[in-house]
């Protein structure tokens, strides 16, 4: 089901997402050398309760965690652990706020120090999201966004995974429509102003298999390179469209 949202859905939408933003930046500050994932998780989820909300991802399907951390070879669903972090990685936060029975989901990438290939990839993925976003009006079909999204990520160098993407979100953590990072002009759904969806490109090196890990959660890369996952909620408008967690 595709939720059309009312003015009152969009209000507690970006509630969450404002809230969002506040774990954005502690998270950012907080991530050094040394730290470790659960650590990082402890805080996301004091900082989200601090806001008289809940982290949409604990228990969600059995998620055991507040929010995912995905490091390096990991794209997607990394469950925080004692993993301490080094120079060098390459971090992806990816989380859900869940405020007034209404959700923000958006994912955003850490470079501790610095590490060229890393950086590489993450200028490549954000370049893929900002430019897919930016065709966004009533009339555009998902499958645009997701030619864009391929597009761009393939020009760089990069594959994008074909089995997971975005989604629509807002009054539940997963709507429709999906939002590949692949797809054919013209196909999919149809935009109309009042959908909130979620684009998120995920960038892979030199392959675009996958496996997933004994935690029957974690996506990581076949050939253990590099990848990166960067996320924004966006409201389609009447006339285009309105980054929520920028």
């Amino acid at each position: 089901m595709i939720y059309i949202k009312s003015k009152k859905d969009i209000e507690a939408i970006r509630k969450a997402c404002a809230i969002w933003k506040k774990v954005k930046a502690e998270l950012t500050a907080q991530t050094k050398a040394g730290i470790t994932t659960i650590e990082l998780d402890k805080i996301a989820g004091r900082e989200i309760i601090k806001h008289k909300s809940t982290p949409s991802f604990l228990n969600y399907n059995g998620f055991p965690a507040n929010i995912c951390i995905s490091v390096n070879e990991e794209l997607i669903h990394g469950i925080p652990s004692n993993y301490k972090i080094k120079n060098g990685d390459m971090i992806t936060f990816d989380v859900g706020v869940t405020f007034e029975d209404h959700i923000c989901d958006s994912a955003f990438t850490v470079i501790v120090g610095e590490n060229e290939e890393a950086q590489k990839i993450s200028d490549a993925t954000y370049k893929s999201l900002m430019e897919s976003i930016n065709i966004i009006k009533p009339g555009v079909y998902t499958g645009d966004i997701g030619y864009k999204t391929e597009e761009i990520a393939k020009s760089s160098g990069y594959e994008v995974i074909k089995d997971f993407g975005g989604h629509g979100c807002g009054n539940k953590l997963h709507e429709d429509p999906s939002v590949l990072n692949y797809g054919n002009n013209g196909e999919g759904t149809k935009l109309k102003p009042g959908m909130t969806l979620c684009i998120e490109p995920m960038l892979m090196t030199g392959s675009d298999e996958y496996i997933t890990l004994d935690n029957k959660w974690t996506i990581v890369s076949k050939n253990n390179k590099l990848t990166c996952h960067w996320e924004h909620m966006v409201l389609v408008t009447e006339n285009g469209f309105e980054i929520l967690t920028i």
